[in-house]
């Protein structure tokens, strides 16, 4: 984990958050170790609820879920805590720019990115199996 005060972390993961999707997507997942590059099936959702309901199927966590604002992106985002954001889009091109964006921040990140969503988790590839997707880290 990293050397950072809660504050700071949490900071760094709001900072992470408004660049990676326009107050999004990009949140500090913790730990400075890039995961595995796993691919799973190409898969879409309809909604972020569909998504989220899916990765809590999957055994994630989602104990205080929170729709947030995509700012400029074309999507529909949640997060269920300060390490797990979600966002399902409307439109490829900015999946594919968040996805850019959230791999040129300061801070690392582990995304699992589908047709037309992202998870932004610390342990992406323990859903692969269940959500399909590629790792990003």
């Amino acid at each position: 984990m990293n050397q950072v005060s809660g504050s700071s972390m949490r900071r760094v993961k709001g900072i992470g958050i408004a660049a990676a999707v326009g107050a999004v997507l990009a949140g500090c997942s913790g730990g400075g170790e890039a995961v595995p590059a796993v691919t799973g099936d190409a898969t879409e959702f309809s909604t972020v609820e569909e998504l989220r309901d899916a990765y809590v199927a999957a055994g994630g966590t989602c104990e205080s879920w929170e729709e947030i604002d995509p700012g400029d992106y074309d999507a529909k985002a949640g997060r269920c805590s300060d390490t797990v954001v979600m966002a399902v889009y409307a439109n490829p091109e900015e999946l594919a720019a968040a996805v850019d964006r959230s791999k040129n921040l300061a801070v690392q990140t582990h995304l699992l990115v589908g047709e037309n969503w992202l998870l932004n988790v610390d342990n992406p590839q323990d859903f692969v199996d269940a959500l399909g997707g590629t790792t990003v880290s």
